[in-house]
């Protein structure tokens, strides 16, 4: 461990404060989701036109993943947390200062690229955290992370209606100063690193690292191909809840992005489950809970019941998931585990990317039942690397 000892009391308020801060920044990508026929009522326009804030904001936080969380493992984390803290404040004033929809959008982009601190964070927590609790530790600040998405769309919303979207980026320029403020002073200090190398080495070594590592290989194609089941579907959705036969309105339809706090809740068990047991066995049953909810997804266009077991049943498996693998990439690659939790991240990213894409095209040629069934064709391509795990598993005990 390259950190400094700090007083056993601290750390249960150290992973506290990771996870609310986790959960304050990571809302940061999201701000834009809720606000676009705001932002097309003020610079005029159309909503879908408006969604380019959103778009970068997303491609800056893959960025930032790509680009800037490797330095986690060269560099101490209070210095890179300090100035990723500063630069997304800044971006985030930036954005509430724009007066054009473009210089929102090229604010959202440095936000989305700043703003990558829970991902510094996730695996400094598995770091600082006893061996025998790291998936618990690391699933508190998944729990973060999960409720700090759904809660940005929610009370980013009610916040631009009453009072515009501008201070919706005011709000949340100062959560992210507070929380990350408390977060960084309880974080331990650290002497310098030893044998660093240079950033451009250090970029070259991901993709070796994903070709030297069976375990970082196997993780990331399991949970990629859960991610991107479940981004088929989720981001179809509002297509279902909003037309035949129930025709919800757009905000009732957001509403049902509420049922994703399951995963949060069922997080805490899954995390001393792999405590104890190891991580496959989790996401095992969170690729059978994939594979089992895309077919109440599929009876769900005519019966609302399975619609809602099937949205708690995903957002259930893919928080096990995300837990599971990283705890299990977090255990075997100890001197790598920012760079491990980069690969892992853009993978993820690009598989959601990728899949919500094919799932457009899956609607619009088969319909609601065509997404379901990719849905269900990803879960058994990650149940088929699941062998390979095991087998990796095995050997490495």
């Amino acid at each position: 461990m390259t950190t400094t000892e700090s007083p056993p009391l601290a750390r249960p308020l150290l992973f506290g404060a990771m996870a609310v801060c986790s959960g304050a920044t990571v809302a940061n990508v999201y701000l834009a989701q809720p606000l676009l026929t705001v932002f097309a009522s003020e610079f005029g326009g159309s909503a879908s036109s408006a969604g380019l804030v959103v778009t970068c904001a997303q491609f800056g936080y893959a960025a930032g993943i790509l680009f800037l969380v490797p330095l986690g493992d060269v560099r101490r984390r209070r210095p890179l947390l300090t100035v990723l803290l500063a630069a997304t404040v800044a971006a985030l004033l930036l954005a509430a200062v724009a007066p054009s929809l473009s210089m929102v959008a090229a604010a959202a982009a440095l936000v989305g690229g700043f703003t990558v601190i829970p991902q510094v964070l996730v695996p400094l927590a598995a770091e600082l955290a006893p061996p025998e609790k790291r998936a618990s530790v690391v699933a508190g600040v998944q729990i973060g992370l999960m409720t700090g998405i759904i809660g940005s769309r929610v009370i980013g919303g009610a916040v631009g209606e009453a009072a515009g979207w501008r201070a919706v980026y005011l709000l949340a320029a100062v959560l992210t100063a507070a929380s990350g403020l408390a977060t960084i002073a309880l974080v331990p200090r650290e002497p310098a690193r030893a044998n660093t190398i240079g950033y451009g080495q250090l970029l070259a070594s991901l993709p070796r690292l994903l070709r030297g590592e069976p375990v970082l290989r196997q993780s990331c194609l399991l949970h990629a191909s859960l991610f991107g089941a479940y981004n088929a579907t989720w981001t179809s959705l509002v297509l279902v809840l909003t037309h035949d036969p129930y025709r919800f309105s757009t905000a009732t339809a957001g509403l049902f992005g509420l049922l994703g706090l399951a995963g949060a809740f069922a997080a805490p068990w899954a995390g001393r489950y792999i405590d104890r047991r190891g991580a496959l066995p989790i996401v095992t049953a969170a690729l059978l809970l994939t594979l089992g909810s895309a077919g109440a997804y599929a009876l769900g266009q005519v019966w609302l019941a399975f619609l809602v077991a099937a949205i708690i049943a995903v957002n259930i498996a893919v928080q096990w998931s995300q837990i599971a693998n990283q705890a299990r990439i977090f255990a075997r690659l100890p001197d790598a585990r920012s760079r491990a939790n980069t690969v892992y991240m853009v993978a993820v990213f690009l598989s959601g990317a990728l899949c919500a894409a094919l799932a457009a095209a899956c609607y619009s040629t088969f319909g609601w039942l065509g997404v379901c069934v990719l849905q269900g064709i990803l879960a058994v391509a990650g149940l088929a690397v699941l062998p390979a795990a095991r087998r990796y598993d095995r050997n490495f005990a």
